[in-house]
């Protein structure tokens, strides 16, 4: 009972709590994953095959990470650890909520982009890459929402975010005992993403940057998820912002993705506090 309370705390859902054996087995699986794919898959071209045969639909990092789902998700969490979609934050209710919302997303920073075109006073051309290549603008969408975006939020914040919050039950304060869980697990989720950085060619000042900025946008998605209690929403913000699909060129579009989503947690940061002053208010109200 201690444990579900807990859960409703932290404003998600209530899941099933799991023994700390298969949270660092996930982790050690995970990081032979992204080696694997990285260094090897992804250095070979071996997925390239799957991409040029689906006319970019399907692309690497799609096939990449759909592998991963299977592995990580449905074999190890939901078959060996006996985990349900719910106990990892996909709740079907919730579905048609996180799609709506990311598309109000979407707009937002297609109208914030306009917005900020229009006042500098710069050149606005219509993207035809929409239609021209529609099949790689949209496949390398498709990669994040059904694979690397998917993947990320499930581990990352609907399983490892709760499940270390749960097993910090000795810290008693619940804001510190959240912000800790998001700490910790996002602390794990940047430094995961270490074999791709080195793929990539990060190294030194670069590569501390890229970590820590990694870390906030960990905690900018777990703030997300626990404000809005929708993963599939998460997932649509995590899948926009590493792939934006604009209605015209500009070079302001990830300054305005930027600031879409850190009005969007601003906002529902002061709208969360003051729900919960207002049922303070009413529980401190006299019967």
């Amino acid at each position: 009972m201690l444990r579900n309370k807990v859960t409703e705390e932290l404003s998600i859902v209530k899941v099933k709590p799991i023994s700390i054996r298969f949270i660092v087995s996930l982790i050690f699986i995970h990081i032979l994953f992204t080696l694997t794919v990285n260094l090897v898959l992804f250095a070979n071209g071996t997925l390239s095959v799957i991409a040029k045969s689906t006319n970019g639909w399907i692309n690497e990092t799609l096939a990449a990470n759909l592998f991963g789902l299977v592995l990580e998700v449905v074999i190890f969490l939901c078959i060996i650890a006996k985990l349900s979609p719910k106990d990892l934050g996909l709740t079907k209710n919730k579905l048609l909520a996180g799609l709506f919302g990311t598309l109000l997303f979407w707009l937002a920073i297609n109208i914030v982009d306009l917005g900020m075109t229009l006042l500098t006073h710069s050149s606005l051309t219509f993207n035809n890459d929409i239609f021209t290549n529609s099949n790689v603008v949209f496949g390398e969408f498709l990669g994040q929402i059904f694979g690397n975006a998917l993947l990320e939020e499930v581990l990352f914040r609907g399983f490892l975010l709760v499940q270390i919050y749960l097993l910090l039950k000795k810290v008693n304060n619940n804001t510190s005992r959240i912000g800790y869980a998001m700490l910790i697990s996002q602390s794990i989720f940047a430094a995961i993403h270490i074999p791709n950085r080195i793929y990539s060619g990060l190294v030194g000042m670069d590569f501390v940057y890229d970590f820590i900025v990694l870390v906030i946008l960990g905690v900018i998605f777990s703030l997300l998820y626990v404000l809005t209690k929708n993963l599939f929403f998460v997932i649509g913000v995590h899948s926009l912002m590493n792939v934006q699909i604009m209605f015209w060129n500009s070079s302001f579009t990830h300054t305005a993705t930027l600031i879409c989503v850190l009005l969007l947690t601003c906002l529902l940061i002061c709208f969360k506090r003051k729900e919960f002053r207002a049922q303070k208010s009413e529980e401190a109200v006299p019967s």
